[in-house]
């Protein structure tokens, strides 16, 4: 396992305080512990902060893959995803997501991602994740 401060977190998954707990080629980990910020107004998850949780780390697993260099160059976007919610999630529980890699073709790459309560091992949600490789930014 590689060190986890070599993937960067964005700034929208420091603002939501997730963190990069590891990751090898293909697969990225990562976790984040439930605040109020967190919490619809019935006081389970929201649904936005665990897709944004699996974008995340998905979008690190393709990383792993294709580099920091060529993500500089030829960035990948989200360009569809499809989440299942199985169970709820509530104040103080830890998730913990992991990315994978299914796919990297030349334009298209595929990832998938499970999110789960540290501990009791409950899975929360499954997703599928499409991602576009944009072209190189000219000029």
């Amino acid at each position: 396992m590689k060190d986890a401060s070599e993937l960067p977190a964005s700034g929208i998954m420091q603002m939501l305080g997730g963190r990069v707990d590891s990751f090898e080629e293909g697969v990225s980990v990562m976790s984040l512990t439930l605040e109020e910020k967190h919490m619809n107004p019935n006081g389970v998850v929201h649904g936005g902060v665990i897709t944004t949780l699996m974008d995340e780390a998905t979008g690190h697993a393709i990383v792993t893959i294709r580099g920091l260099e060529a993500m500089a160059e030829t960035p990948h976007a989200t360009i569809d995803m499809s989440v299942s919610f199985l169970s709820g999630a509530r104040l103080g529980d830890e998730l913990v997501c992991e990315g994978r890699t299914l796919r990297l073709g030349r334009s298209i790459v595929f990832a998938e991602a499970d999110v789960r309560r540290r501990g009791s091992d409950d899975l929360i949600a499954k997703g599928q994740f499409t991602y576009a490789i944009l072209a190189k930014r000219s000029g």
